[in-house]
């Protein structure tokens, strides 16, 4: 219906860049079916809100982009709407980030060699543009982070339980049982539903109702099948133990048990494995120091995770400060972040680490050379700072040299790096401080 009224009765006239809003002006002119064309008020269309007033023969309307339209007769009556650019999560990767709006569309920003940004082209994008899915309905996204090049791979989750990846796939990490790199969202050969998928550098997991399966690069055991042959098919790891949440990281994988024991497999090069050794593992191995954990993300080469108590504990690689603990130095086994705060969630990033307090208030450390702390500075923190603005979150995620979040309100956030326009602010201007995303 949309479609057939603004067709019939106005004419969309190219885009006019709008740099003070660092936004999209259009300009639209009116068809009449008796009268001759009127001129019509342009509105800027700010971050997240995507309304332009347009007054056409004394009746003022409010177009909203993607929604339903009614039409204005002739009393010169007004429609108004809601804007639906309105996230309900995202994750950040390697100069990518990815959305998923409370409607279900999934929405990506940045680098695009390989098709991170699943929209069927390799055009790159400063702002959020739609990944080509077509009538697949998104409840969840997860981005690659890879530390050994740019192209990554991103998955989503339907809410029919079905995984579909796009991008970089030279290892099999899509898992269409292809090495070849997808534009556009394909479907993982998962036969049963997943509950959870996490991209890790070049390799999947997913929870299914059958265990945890894994795809993609096993150069290190980050399959955790008990050998090193990659896969380009899911396949179920072993060890026989039911987990309930899992990570992926890059190079390694871990996840929770319902007894929240922490295990992880594969590189352990900086410890972040947290058994005491530097020795890799193709197969799960439990965590060092029997504590009990509530959530675990993994990062770059380091590994974080929440206890029910709130107090949050890292482990593996330190040389920027990720651990939290105060120092720089490599640690083996959880060791406890240096904060009185209790956090709710955690995103450990490559370099860095972010979580989230109960009130919603977002705290980083670790690596800041770009601003990816979000704290108005670029000095490295051996311990949990504030982010700038005064905002509240309720999702957070650190990728590699940049940081995303979500506010209560669906108003997505970005600050750090911006090389590839990983920001989706419009530019590739780094920031220290939260910018909202454009489209």
């Amino acid at each position: 219906m949309i479609r057939r009224a603004l067709n019939r009765n106005f004419t969309v006239i190219p885009a006019q860049q709008n740099d003070r809003w660092k936004s999209t002006r259009v300009l639209v002119a009116h068809r009449p079916r008796r009268d001759t064309p009127r001129v019509v008020r342009l509105g800027a269309m700010k971050p997240n809100k995507l309304t332009m007033d347009v007054t056409v023969n004394h009746c003022v309307r409010t177009l909203l982009i993607g929604l339903a339209l009614t039409g204005c007769g002739g009393g010169g009556e007004t429609v108004t709407g809601t804007n639906t650019f309105t996230f309900s999560t995202i994750s950040a990767g390697n100069a990518v980030s990815c959305g998923v709006t409370i409607g279900g569309s999934g929405y990506c920003w940045g680098n695009n060699t390989a098709g991170e940004l699943g929209n069927g082209t390799t055009t790159s994008s400063a702002k959020a543009v739609a990944s080509s899915s077509g009538l697949l309905s998104f409840g969840a996204v997860s981005v690659g982070n890879s530390l050994d090049r740019v192209d990554q791979h991103s998955c989503g989750l339907t809410t029919g339980g079905r995984v579909y990846c796009w991008g970089y796939n030279n290892f099999g990490e899509i898992g269409d049982g292809t090495k070849n790199n997808s534009l556009v969202p394909v479907q993982a050969s998962v036969a049963v539903t997943v509950s959870a998928v996490r991209v890790g550098g070049a390799h999947t997991c997913g929870m299914t109702t059958d265990g945890v399966y894994c795809w993609g690069d096993n150069t290190y055991g980050e399959l955790g099948i008990g050998s090193h042959n990659p896969s380009l098919t899911p396949v179920p790891i072993n060890g026989g133990l039911s987990f309930i949440l899992i990570q992926a990281g890059n190079n390694f994988s871990c996840a929770i048990t319902a007894g929240a024991a922490a295990y992880c497999w594969g590189l352990n090069s900086s410890g972040q494995l947290g058994n005491g050794l530097t020795s890799d593992s193709n197969t799960p191995g439990p965590v060092t120091g029997n504590i009990a954990f509530v959530s675990i993300s993994t990062g770059g080469a380091h590994t974080c995770g929440i206890a029910p108590s709130g107090t949050a504990y890292c482990w593996g690689n330190d040389g920027s400060g990720q651990l939290g603990d105060g120092k720089t130095a490599m640690s083996l086994i959880p060791t406890a972040v240096s904060t009185a705060l209790k956090f709710t969630a955690l995103s450990a990033g490559s370099y860095h680490t972010c979580a989230l307090t109960s009130t919603g208030a977002a705290y980083c450390w670790g690596k800041n050379q770009t601003g990816q702390l979000g704290n108005g500075t670029l000095a490295d923190s051996g311990t949990p700072v504030p982010v700038s603005g005064g905002l509240t979150f309720a999702v957070v995620s650190a990728g590699s040299d940049h940081t995303c979040g979500v506010t209560p309100a669906g108003v997505a956030y970005c600050w750090g790096l911006n090389s590839s326009g990983q920001l989706g602010d419009g530019t590739h201007n780094n920031s220290s401080v939260p910018v909202p995303v454009s489209q």
